[in-house]
Order: structure tokens, then C-alpha cells, then sequence
């Protein structure tokens, strides 16, 4: 990618917001905390804002992983949202967990591209 970090504002908050969102991934993974879904979601938002609004190489290259993040993410909500009991079922658990595996793997993969791991 031939885009410059140094200087870039909106770029680094991009890959703040990835390291965020990697870490609440990993987090609602582990623990089953749905709680943390309230901050990925302005998380995500945020993502989406920003990656939206650019037309650098460095939001562009990713747009796949980054509808994968966005679309998976969606998802999620969707699923929780169409549980009628107070605790998600098991197939809300497994559809969950899968999407979120989704959005972590696709997060990765944008790290990647940017060469920060």
C-alpha cells in the first residue's frame, strides 16, 4: 500500500480502532461477556465511517475484509436481537461465536496488509 502512516490522523485512528476491535473480539470469545458488543458496535461504526469515507489505498485494498468485519458484525446483532429468551440458545451461541470468529480472522488479515503484524 502507498499510503504514509506518519501524519495521517485518520489512519491511525483506523488502526487503533482495528487494535480495539481485536482486543473486544477476543474478549466476547473468551468470556461470553455481551456486554462488550455495546462498545464493538461504536467501534465497528467508527470503522466503517472512516474506511468508508477513504479513498487511500490503505481503505480501499482492505474493503473486503472490512465488509467482512461489517456484515459479520451485523450479523451478530441480528442474531441476538431475534432471541426471544433472556440467554441466547445454543444455536444463537454457535451462530454468534462464528461470526465473531469472522470478523477476528478478517481483522487479522487486515493487520496483515498493513504490515503491522
Amino acid at each position: 500500500m502507498a499510503t504514509e502512516l506518519e501524519g495521517n490522523e485518520k489512519l491511525q485512528r483506523f488502526i487503533q480502532l482495528l487494535c480495539d476491535l481485536n482486543h473486544q473480539t477476543v474478549e466476547v470469545l473468551k468470556t461470553g461477556n455481551a456486554e462488550i458488543l455495546f462498545a464493538m458496535n461504536d467501534t465497528v461504526e467508527e470503522m466503517y465511517s472512516i474506511q468508508q469515507g477513504g479513498e487511500e489505498d490503505a481503505y480501499t485494498a482492505i474493503e473486503e475484509d472490512a465488509q467482512i468485519i461489517y456484515q459479520n458484525f451485523n450479523a451478530v446483532v441480528t442474531m441476538i436481537k431475534s432471541n426471544e429468551k433472556v440467554f441466547a440458545d445454543t444455536a444463537t451461541s454457535v451462530a454468534v461465536k462464528k461470526f465473531l470468529k469472522n470478523i477476528f480472522d478478517a481483522n487479522v488479515r487486515i493487520v496483515h496488509a498493513y504490515g503491522l503484524a
